[in-house]
């Protein structure tokens, strides 16, 4: 047998061997996450984060690892209220592995800690518009966008948050995140001072209200815009509608009362 022959043989002979590891590779990783689900499951947190840790450091080429970074980012971040830990761990899984389930599921828990935890909007954008253009498919899509019009609020772009939110409302009109963004961009409108496109948004907000309480903070809304567009007797009459259902029927009527006076004076 000559020397190239024999080093053939070896290599074959080597890559067979690990091949034979991959399996119980797989199965030790497996057996090591289920392992730190059930300590989850049981409020066992530190076994759980222990266990999730391993993973990636042990068997970094397993499945299992992208969810176990995905839980230990979770548990920072829920849990511990690490949030420089969990961002750590969400970073790691969407550099080694982008191509995953869980890659987006990681940006958008980046984006919502800088929005929510940390007040940085410019680096909630950042995240939320990498998550927008690389995963446009991803399923929490909605979520996503409603943190982005937040984050574009934060930082007093409203022709940016207009354009969130009306993505939104366009793309998932029957996300339960469709009221939020619905409720956004009428108090954006009123903010603004465009009172007849709040006039609009309010109305379409009180059509579809499920309850009482959400009509008359609707109904709210549609008075204080035609406030603004100077319909003080239209304004008048939703403010009578909602006196009876609002959490404050002294301040309804006080404000009914400075109205009128309003009303009068202006005659």
């Amino acid at each position: 047998m000559n020397h190239s022959t024999a080093l053939r043989r070896s290599a074959a002979l080597v890559a067979l061997a690990l091949l034979a590891l991959l399996p119980a590779c797989a199965d030790r990783a497996r057996e090591r996450f289920e392992g730190a689900e059930k300590a989850l499951l049981r409020q066992e947190m530190d076994a759980a984060l222990a266990g999730f840790r391993s993973i990636p450091k042990e068997f970094p080429q397993s499945r299992y690892s992208p969810a176990a970074l995905l839980r230990q980012g979770d548990l920072y971040g829920s849990y511990y209220r690490n949030y420089d830990a969990a961002l750590e761990a969400y970073d790691s899984l969407v550099y080694n592995f982008p191509q995953v389930a869980e890659a987006p599921q990681a940006i958008l828990r980046k984006g919502e800690i800088h929005l929510l935890q940390f007040f940085s909007y410019a680096k909630a954008v950042e995240e939320l518009e990498h998550l927008r253009s690389r995963y446009p498919g991803f399923g929490k899509m909605d979520e996503a966008l409603v943190l982005l019009a937040k984050a574009y609020g934060g930082l007093s772009d409203p022709s940016r948050q207009a354009e969130a939110l009306a993505e939104l409302l366009e793309r998932h009109p029957g996300s339960p995140r469709a009221m939020e963004a619905r409720w956004m961009q009428a108090s954006a409108l009123l903010g603004q001072e465009r009172y007849s496109e709040a006039d609009r948004a309010f109305r379409k907000i009180l059509f579809l209200a499920p309850d009482k309480k959400s009509a008359a903070r609707a109904r709210w809304g549609l008075a204080q815009a035609m406030e603004g567009e100077g319909d003080y007797t239209g304004a008048l009459e939703q403010y009578e509608a909602i006196r009876d259902d609002w959490e404050d029927p002294g301040y309804v009527t006080e404000k009914i009362g400075r109205l009128r006076k309003r009303m009068k004076d202006s005659q």
